[in-house]
């Protein structure tokens, strides 16, 4: 018996020194888990009905979509969250999905900051550096953008992770190449710019940023290198569709699509059409 026995791990041992076991069947490999992170993008939210369209919505209508959310099961979550998804394979919770509110807009303050805490809910802010340094120090319900001591407060909460939407880059080609100017030119004009931004969230909310939002959706070639550069994780473009995040996979968080948000379409009808795009 003794002797079978060593046959028999003799035979394996053999086998073993010329086959690479890893590709047997019982080794293997474990494929990357990705998850479907749908983006919705809201930019106003107001009572004035000269403003409630294609880029602006009702107090009503954000309270809306924000209890359907939660009552069919969706989780909101961050750029960090999905960060350490990647990159740490932490897992995500069920029907993750983020809520992009761009520009720094007072009425977040308002309307938005106020739902989040009585639904225990989060979102990404993003925010634009001149406007945010002009309003800062006013209270005015009236200004149309936060200034640093209301950005300060959502930070502060942790229901609102502060992301940068440039200095002053919203002019009409946004953070895009401009006609006639080197590539060169470009990175160094949208690396100072951003650069400026980061510097400024840090200093007042002592975190520094981890994602871009393209202005206007304006994006161009040599831009992404400036974003890791600088340590950016994540972008958002304006293109619509479903993200496929993926663990291992840092290029799933650049050019993250998002579906916008207009008065008169609820969120409920857009993640329908996202989900359906899938199939």
């Amino acid at each position: 018996m003794r002797n079978v026995l060593k046959l028999a791990i003799g035979l394996v041992a053999a086998v073993c020194m010329v086959t690479d076991v890893s590709a047997w069947p019982l080794f293997p490999e474990k494929a990357p888990k990705t998850a479907e992170v749908p983006v919705i993008m809201y930019h106003l939210v107001t009572t004035n009905p000269k403003y409630i369209g294609k880029h602006g919505i009702t107090p009503e209508e954000l309270e809306a979509d924000l209890k359907f959310l939660k009552d069919n099961g969706y989780n909101t979550v961050l750029i960090d969250d999905l960060v350490r998804f990647v990159e740490k394979r932490r897992p995500l919770p069920d029907k993750p999905i983020v809520l992009t509110f761009d520009d720094g807009r007072f009425s977040d303050h308002l309307y938005l900051f106020p739902l989040l805490e009585s639904m225990k809910m989060k979102a990404v802010l993003s925010i634009i550096g001149t406007e945010t340094d002009e309003y800062s120090g006013s209270d005015s319900l009236k200004k149309p953008h936060m200034g640093w001591e209301q950005v300060v407060e959502l930070s502060k909460s942790g229901l609102l992770e502060i992301q940068c939407h440039s200095y002053d880059l919203h002019g009409h080609t946004g953070s895009g190449k401009r006609k006639g100017e080197s590539l060169e030119a470009y990175q160094a004009r949208l690396k100072a710019d951003l650069a400026k931004n980061h510097a400024l969230i840090k200093k007042h909310t002592g975190s520094a940023p981890t994602a871009f939002t393209y202005p206007l959706g304006i994006i161009s070639k040599g831009s992404q290198e400036v974003l890791q550069e600088l340590g950016i994780k994540a972008s958002f473009s304006c293109y619509e569709g479903m993200n496929i995040v993926t663990q291992g996979d840092s290029n799933s968080l650049f050019m993250m699509k998002r579906a916008n948000r207009p008065s008169g379409e609820s969120v409920k009808t857009i993640l329908r059409r996202l989900e359906a795009s899938q199939n």
